[in-house]
């Protein structure tokens, strides 16, 4: 019995560089040999188990009934028919395809490079790529922003990709500024892109957050001017419109970008002194133009701490009792109700002794003086008294309690009513 076929060979898909295996399966092959055939070349691979081309990345193995042929690192070349052939005669043979997977590749002739435009201009960037199956392509910003599409009537137009060979962009402002990515992708991976970065030229622009500035002398102080320039700017410091400030131990200079455009100027003085009190100029200047912006620096008053000063001393306040005691207490049987409560020692003492003065006046100078003194002998304070008024008075401030200030009092007007 002649040998025979069981089935064509199965179509093979493999991405470029991995290994394709085709498989051939014969029943009752008996003597006769298998050989393999690449069918666009005519070119004999193998016969049997041995290898004719001299092509080092193919063999061929065997395992009963099924023929194998092995091709390592698949290449682009290799896509095409493969025949599986028995030397019968008449001789007898299947055919199946091998075909050849390629990731993208971005052509470098057919994709723009980096451009480099004024604003208001318009740019159309393209991207070329290859690959089997025929890659698809997008574009999108390297920092995740969405693309600025412009402005079509009154509506503004943007999107996080553009799908597309080309990226059409008009009227170009400084936000466009930026690396754009072509990316390439057909499922093979890996996807690829290229990077295409837009710089967009414009004369400097400053901000300046705070035009009018205090500090107190003897401190430090911080200008600081926003400035948008692309190229980006030379900048200066200038104090009185004609000293230029340069980085030393009392001028400390710092540049701060942040995007691809913006730049953060300041200026730190240190040990504020009276010529530091001035007007300043910040300044930035590139091939486009220049621009200033102007900041003035005043001075503050010291700030006193108050509050340290108030509390190094303790303001005694004389409790409602001893004020309604105070009340009932009188002199010569006379009610002294009438006496205001003072915080003064000074002003309380004064102001009894002319309450009392026409009291005093009307009483007879020995008598009165000496009943005054027997008084003043009867009205000894007690133990019980002294308890009390050293309880009222824990606490030593600049003021007194009220139960001193009586004491004191009475002394002053025993005094006088004496000498009288």
């Amino acid at each position: 019995e002649l040998p025979r076929f069981d089935e064509s060979i199965p179509n093979a898909t493999v991405p470029v560089g991995r290994e394709a295996v085709l498989v051939c399966s014969v029943e009752n092959l008996g003597d006769y040999k298998v050989a393999w055939i690449k069918l666009d070349t005519q070119t004999l691979l193998t016969i049997d188990t041995k290898v004719i081309t001299r092509d080092s990345r193919i063999r061929s193995t065997n395992n009963f009934r099924q023929w194998y042929l092995h091709i390592r690192n698949i290449q682009e070349d290799d896509r095409g028919y493969y025949m599986c052939q028995i030397n019968t005669e008449p001789m007898i043979s299947v055919r199946g395809f091998l075909d050849v997977l390629l990731p993208p590749t971005i052509q470098d002739n057919g994709t723009s490079s980096d451009v480099i435009l004024n604003e208001r201009s318009a740019v159309s960037l393209h991207c070329t790529a290859t690959g089997y199956p025929k890659p698809k392509i997008f574009w999108r910003r390297e920092d995740g922003k969405d693309i600025n599409l412009g402005s079509f009537g009154a509506q503004s137009y943007s999107a996080a990709k553009v799908k597309g060979n080309f990226l059409n962009l008009t009227h170009l402002t400084r936000t466009h500024m930026g690396a754009y990515l072509c990316i390439a992708s057909n499922g093979i991976p890996p996807s690829v892109s290229k990077r295409i970065m837009l710089e967009i030229n414009f004369p400097p622009q400053i901000r300046v957050p705070n035009q009018v500035i205090g500090a107190v002398p003897g401190n430090e102080v911080t200008l600081e001017c926003k400035v948008q320039a692309w190229p980006r700017p030379l900048t200066s410091w200038v104090r009185n419109e004609d000293k230029l400030l340069l980085a030393n131990t009392k001028y400390q200079l710092t540049e701060e970008l942040y995007g691809y455009y913006n730049l953060n100027m300041k200026l730190k003085i240190s040990h504020l002194q009276k010529e530091d009190f001035n007007s300043y100029k910040c300044g930035a200047k590139n091939s486009f133009g220049e621009k200033e912006g102007f900041i003035r620096l005043h001075a503050l008053p010291p700030i006193q701490n108050t509050r340290k000063e108030i509390s190094r001393y303790h303001v005694n306040q004389p409790r409602p009792e001893d004020l309604s005691e105070l009340k009932n207490i009188s002199l010569h049987g006379k009610d002294i109700s009438d006496v205001p409560a003072i915080n003064s020692l000074t002003d309380q003492s004064s102001h009894l002794m002319t309450s009392n003065k026409g009291k005093n006046e009307r009483m007879g100078s020995l008598e009165g003086s000496n009943n005054l003194n027997k008084e003043k002998d009867d009205r000894k304070p007690t133990r019980q008294q002294d308890t009390a008024f050293n309880h009222s008075n824990r606490s030593y401030g600049i003021f007194m309690g009220s139960k001193v200030v009586y004491v004191l009092v009475v002394w002053i007007i025993n005094c006088w009513t004496s000498k009288v």
